[in-house]
């Protein structure tokens, strides 16, 4: 699919088709995550494929998400810190996030390319989840994602988005007013 098209084709999808995916399908879509932007190529991020019907409940009252009972496939995005705690110090927390959201844009675009669909669950209870998934405490969780076909294709479309024209600056905060740059030469003096 045409990029461009992907991009605006992306929707958090909550009604999902019986139908399972194939978990070849599932591994591509990580496959293309793990090509994400990562500070200083740290590799931090761990993916966990849930299948079984029972974890997938027991995700669902972890999120307080109903829809997350009928899907097929629920991938949960972890980080591993220690790494980046030690090349970043402080800055670290905000790298990983960085990184893991990253990831998510990519998987959700690869979501959309395969025709599947998925959403992005960013609440949840982290100490339920831990439990569930059986997750060391030094492991960060940091998104869930739930992955199938959508119920009717297509019918959910991307909520529309506020306008850019009050978010957009140029040169400095606040300036709307595009002026362009022009590098005055020693000669022209």
């Amino acid at each position: 699919m045409d990029f461009d098209k992907v991009v605006r084709a992306r929707a958090s999808v909550k009604k999902y088709s019986s139908k399972k995916p194939p978990i070849e399908k599932i591994t591509e879509i990580i496959e293309c995550a793990n090509m994400a932007f990562t500070h200083g190529n740290l590799h931090i991020l761990k993916y966990i494929i849930v299948e079984n019907t029972d974890t997938i409940a027991q995700i669902s009252r972890s999120c307080q998400q109903e829809f997350i009972k009928e899907v097929p496939y629920v991938v949960v995005i972890c980080s591993d810190p220690k790494l980046a705690k030690n090349m970043y110090d402080i800055r670290a927390d905000k790298y990983i996030k960085h990184h893991a959201g990253a990831a998510a844009e990519n998987f959700l675009l690869k979501v959309c390319d395969l025709g599947l669909a998925a959403c992005w669950v960013g609440a949840f209870s982290e100490p339920s989840l831990r439990n569930t998934l059986n997750i060391p405490d030094d492991i960060d969780i940091e998104i869930v994602i739930t992955v199938g076909y959508e119920f009717s294709k297509g019918k959910t479309k991307q909520s529309l988005r506020q306008s850019l024209n009050t978010r957009v600056f140029f040169e400095q905060w606040g300036n709307k007013f595009y002026k362009p740059f022009v590098k005055v030469r020693r000669d022209d003096m």
